[in-house]
């Protein structure tokens, strides 16, 4: 009998704990439920904030790197072999066209020049005498005096006496010309450099460097734009805009105070880079702009009144894409492909892939993908 009863007490006590942890679960349940937890396991919405783009005109500032040129330079190399015998412009002064520099030892081509000369005039008399025995042989050819084969001789010879006078003419022009030549000028008005030779240097024609002259007045500064902008500033060059203005800013941060305009677009496109040179021009009455100073050109205008433009934040860049995320009607998430443009103080303009209306995602991209359904928090 009290084996029994045992028996029958811990059917009884394992019966009591069964119910006790069923009953635990299904708390545990209830409990789990009441705190939140999303049936069957899913994960909340992920929100984000996003912002409406709407079309606006906006003032913006590109900026390129840039070079200065000077409109005119020219190394000053002779064109004859000597040595130098004077200088006649100082260093770094203002020269104008047709000035003489320098000048080289002229001597031996002084006297090349009269000896063409001579040989010039020596050539002339040898000319005239064989005209005058031809004269003098087709008279006597009238009154059969003579034969016609010495007239004809007579004839060669005057011709040959002519192509003499004319190869000494041209010795004697040569010989002008290096004499001529002896004295370097100006090609045309600049500033003058510093010179590479001293006087008693000798210098070879066409190698040795004298000098540079540079015309820096006006200024031009060559950058580079990419092709996808060309009709953009083609149309920039051809109707100018006075509300955009084009200014030089040095590398010590200081901008140039007078502005520029486009000179011309070149006529290819660079295929390593893909970009298309601009060259502008700017006064430089001051001497302010030297040749080869590096510098950024300041872009700056004004937008369509239909422009659009989001936070620099909403870009997603990967590789050579630039997408963005936007929101469509039913809240989820789409990737669209963008082409950006000029960026104002806090917004980047959008070329293409946006339309007015379009709600862009700021702030929560890394918590979602496109695909997903989001909660959408509007930026104020």
């Amino acid at each position: 009998m009290e084996q029994q009863h045992t028996k029958m007490k811990r059917k009884i006590t394992g019966a009591a704990l069964l119910s006790c942890s069923a009953v635990t679960l299904l708390l545990g349940s209830c409990g789990n439920a009441q705190k939140g937890g999303a049936p069957g396991g899913m994960m909340p919405k992920p929100t984000v904030v996003a912002t409406t783009v709407e079309p606006t005109a906006y003032t913006v500032t590109e900026s390129f790197p840039g070079t200065l040129v000077a409109n005119n330079m020219v190394e000053i190399r002779p064109d004859v072999t000597g040595y130098l015998e004077a200088i006649r412009a100082s260093d770094g002064s203002w020269v104008q066209k047709g000035q003489p520099l320098y000048e080289i030892d002229k001597s031996r081509y002084s006297a090349a020049y009269n000896q063409s000369a001579a040989a010039l005039q020596q050539a002339q008399a040898d000319l005239a005498q064989r005209q005058r025995d031809l004269e003098r042989y087709q008279n006597l050819l009238q009154h059969d005096a003579i034969s016609r084969q010495t007239v004809d001789q007579a004839e060669t010879a005057v011709k040959t006496a002519q192509a003499n006078v004319a190869a000494a003419q041209a010795a004697q022009a040569k010989s002008g010309t290096d004499l001529n030549h002896a004295i370097i000028k100006a090609p045309f008005s600049g500033r003058i450099g510093i010179a590479q030779v001293k006087t008693g240097a000798i210098i070879n024609a066409g190698q040795t460097l004298i000098n540079t002259l540079v015309n820096e007045d006006p200024m031009y500064v060559d950058f580079d734009i990419p092709q996808s902008r060309f009709h953009e500033f083609v149309s920039e060059e051809q109707h100018p805009s006075p509300s955009r203005k084009f200014y030089i800013r040095f590398t010590d941060g200081k901008v140039y105070e007078q502005d520029g305009k486009i000179l011309l677009i070149n006529n290819t496109v660079d295929q390593t880079t893909g970009t298309i040179r601009v060259r502008l021009v700017f006064p430089n009455k001051n001497g302010e702009l030297k040749s080869g100073m590096s510098c950024v050109v300041l872009d700056k205008h004004r937008t369509p009144e239909n422009s659009l433009a989001i936070p620099p934040e909403a870009i997603i860049q990967i590789l050579d894409e630039t997408n963005v995320y936007v929101v469509d009607e039913h809240h989820v998430i789409r990737s669209r492909d963008i082409t950006p443009g000029a960026q104002t103080d806090s917004l980047l303009i959008v070329q293409e892939g946006l339309k007015a209306g379009d709600i862009v995602v700021v702030s929560g991209l890394q918590k979602t993908k496109p695909g997903d359904t989001v909660n959408v928090q509007m930026k104020k």
